[in-house]
């Protein structure tokens, strides 16, 4: 008798250790108790109404001359290159890959400038619920780091644009730290 009350109380102690770290690996016991607020910025989303109207995705490629320079523009989005910004005559583009968003990548991939190129965003179409509209800024997408990373430019809420100026290819998207 005394045998088996030892076997039921091996057994029961065996699944109960068990069933806790199972509980602790599934990450049950950590439920949290009140919200907390991400320290990572938020990127812009398009309203409903827009986003409808609009692909899937959207893109634009052309040429420039590094004398003459250029602008090109698609959808909410408009580089500035002033004459010998560009190292070379050289093929760009802007490529918004996911409409929803205001995320868009900017490409020869890692061109350098010997000037800096203006970048206009305008966010008339996003959908601002949840967001504080003099947080919002632009920022580029440090890969090394896998975060985004504001960069200094200037905020028209009459216009509804952010203004910046870059020296290098890569994603740029407006963000806000929704404080």
């Amino acid at each position: 008798m005394l045998r088996s009350n030892r076997n039921r109380f091996l057994v029961g102690a065996v699944i109960f250790v068990a069933a806790f770290l199972l509980l602790e690996l599934a990450g049950c016991s950590r439920i949290p108790t009140q919200a907390t607020q991400s320290d990572q910025p938020v990127l812009l989303k398009r309203n409903l109404a827009a986003y409808k109207l609009l692909d899937a995705s959207a893109r634009i490629d052309t040429s420039f001359t590094a004398a003459q320079g250029g602008v090109l523009s698609l959808l909410d989005v408009e580089l500035t290159f002033p004459p010998n910004a560009l190292p070379a005559d050289t093929a760009v583009f802007i490529d918004i890959p996911d409409i929803s968003i205001f995320e868009n990548h900017f490409g020869t991939d890692g061109l350098v400038f010997n000037a800096p190129v203006k970048v206009v965003m305008s966010y008339r179409d996003a959908d601002l619920s949840g967001i504080n509209e003099s947080n919002i800024t632009l920022a580029w997408f440090n890969d090394v780091i896998g975060q985004w990373n504001s960069m200094s430019c200037s905020l028209d809420k009459e216009n509804k644009t952010v203004t910046g100026y870059v020296k290098h290819f890569s994603a740029y998207a407006l963000i806000s730290d929704n404080k």
